[in-house]
């Protein structure tokens, strides 16, 4: 296992959700409306009329500008939360009261955050204890897009079955839909596999995914009666079954908006589709719209830990939190010596 890899699963969250922060919340069509093809970040896309003012809506819907704020150097909650779940591991290791705490400290009032993790720290900040601070809201994706470091984690310190349980935890501090929940704790095995197994086929990945997904979700779900549709095992069955059908294909059966049982699956779909060509891929990814910030990290998180820092040295440029991106990944590695 290389050092390079551990870093490389930090930038791959950044460059992700950097790539796809300009267009956050925009339809493809959109996209290639008014930007042609996102190939590198690029700053939020705001349209406007031959009057200077912002057109809020075309012909393919609402024009979404949750980002408006941030420049191409910036990045959104999918870096930020990730970055505070990999402080905490590198500081305390499994412990979830200092997850929370991580929490509490980077929420801010960007609009990017969404509701059911603004609501749950919220909870935190009134003293709710993390134990009972998580919500019913939207099945969100941020449980998948902030657990990649519990994958590094798993993996220096050799505690898979542990890492798992931590990641179900650090998912209900903030979200309680099964299918959130599940999500991060596939991420964190995502993670885990594919820096263990680079030899790992596309076959055995797909499958593997869908054995754990019948474990977790199936006990997590039990517990909620009104939990009917939309899961997660479904999806990612017709993935193992459906790997080399067309990504438009893909895209139609799964779509990628913030639903973690559309985003989630799509960004895996398209990974384990692009698995020789991962950077065109990403483009890809981030190109079919919808929540493409994170879809963006999670695919460019699983990115880095399978093939190391292969992003272009362009995206780089100017690019903010690469240095923590950095630190995190040689604080994560330095554990597997300390446990052998």
């Amino acid at each position: 296992m290389s050092l390079e890899k551990y870093q490389a699963t930090f930038v791959g969250c950044l460059q992700g959700d950097r790539l796809g922060m300009s267009v956050e919340g925009f339809k493809r069509e959109q996209i290639k409306k008014y930007v042609g093809r996102i190939t590198k970040p690029i700053d939020p896309v705001i349209v406007r009329d031959g009057k200077g003012e912002e057109i809020t809506e075309d012909e393919f819907g609402k024009l979404k500008y949750w980002t408006r704020n941030l420049k191409k150097e910036d990045h959104t909650d999918d870096t930020i939360l990730t970055y505070a779940v990999g402080r905490s591991l590198t500081e305390k290791g499994y412990d979830l009261e200092r997850v929370a705490s991580e929490h509490v400290k980077v929420i801010n009032d960007d609009s990017a955050f969404g509701k059911t993790t603004r609501d749950a720290i919220d909870n935190l900040k009134k003293g709710i204890s993390h134990l009972e601070s998580g919500v019913i809201g939207g099945p969100g994706n941020a449980p998948a897009m902030k657990m990649s470091p519990v994958g590094l984690y798993m993996d220096a310190t050799g505690t898979y079955k542990e890492g798992l349980k931590f990641a179900e935890s650090v998912s209900k501090i903030t979200h309680l839909d099964p299918r959130s929940v599940v999500s991060g704790v596939l991420q964190a095995h995502a993670i885990y596999s594919s820096l263990v197994l680079y030899s790992l086929d596309r076959k055995t990945f797909t499958e593997s995914l869908v054995d754990v997904c019948k474990d977790w979700e199936k006990s997590l779900s039990e517990k909620f009666t009104w939990y009917k549709m939309g899961n997660l095992l479904t999806r990612l069955q017709w993935i193992d079954n459906n790997r080399d059908v067309s990504s438009e294909e893909a895209f139609s059966h799964l779509g990628s908006s913030s639903a973690i049982y559309q985003s989630y699956p799509f960004a895996l779909w398209m990974f384990q589709k692009y698995w020789n060509d991962p950077i065109e891929g990403l483009i890809e990814t981030v190109n079919y719209g919808g929540d493409c910030d994170t879809t963006g990290a999670i695919y460019g998180s699983l990115c880095g830990a399978r093939n190391g820092i292969i992003f272009p040295t362009e995206w780089s440029e100017g690019a903010k939190g690469m240095d923590e991106a950095m630190e995190l990944g040689k604080k994560l590695f330095s554990l597997r010596r300390k446990f052998p």
